[in-house]
């Protein structure tokens, strides 16, 4: 037998074994949980959590999952980045820095980098800002405006340096509204 073949045997056999000894899933679960990913209407973050802690494993192979829409995979890891932001972190570092990702799917890690990475965010999201595809760059911005003062801070910095079309303007107003907004009612 030739090396290649052994080490698909050997590869076969750890698949057959692991998932024999994996928890079986509900079918119910898995139903509803590829009603959700392909609902053609958004879905609430109550509805995910209506999921359970269950479902997290199930999110997170389709997230995982390079043959699937990017659009399935982005809103997998958006139901995980809810359900169980620490399995979500790794997997959004992993998307979003990966040039090969299609756009939308790099997106969308970035749209749940602030709940799955905490405080962590701000510094993550930054280098995106200048990323070549308006829509990462777009993304980013609004994380950093939805990450809290520390993210809005760096954004209004970086906004005063691009012009008026740049998305990162858009979402460098959002916090200046908030800043006077929050500073009014003091």
């Amino acid at each position: 037998m030739s090396t290649r073949a052994a080490r698909l045997a050997v590869l076969g056999a750890f698949l057959v074994l692991r998932s024999a000894s994996a928890e079986p899933v509900d079918p119910g679960l898995r139903s509803r949980v590829e009603g959700l990913l392909g609902a053609y209407r958004s879905v609430t973050v109550a509805e995910w959590q209506a999921l359970g802690p269950d479902a997290a494993p199930l999110l997170e192979a389709v997230a995982r999952d390079g043959q699937a829409l990017p659009t399935r995979r982005a809103r997998a890891l958006a139901a995980l980045g809810v359900l169980r932001p620490a399995a979500a972190a790794p997997l959004v570092r992993q998307l979003a820095t990966d040039s090969t990702v299609p756009a939308a799917l790099r997106a969308a890690a970035l749209d749940v980098a602030p709940g799955a990475l905490g405080a962590d965010a701000p510094g993550f999201l930054v280098p995106f800002l200048r990323d070549g595809e308006a829509r990462v760059r777009r993304h980013s911005a609004e994380a950093l405006a939805a990450s809290g003062a520390a993210g809005c801070r760096v954004l209004l910095a970086e906004a005063r340096t691009r012009p008026a079309s740049d998305p990162v303007v858009g979402a460098a107003a959002t916090c200046a509204s908030h800043e006077a907004g929050s500073s009014s009612g003091r």
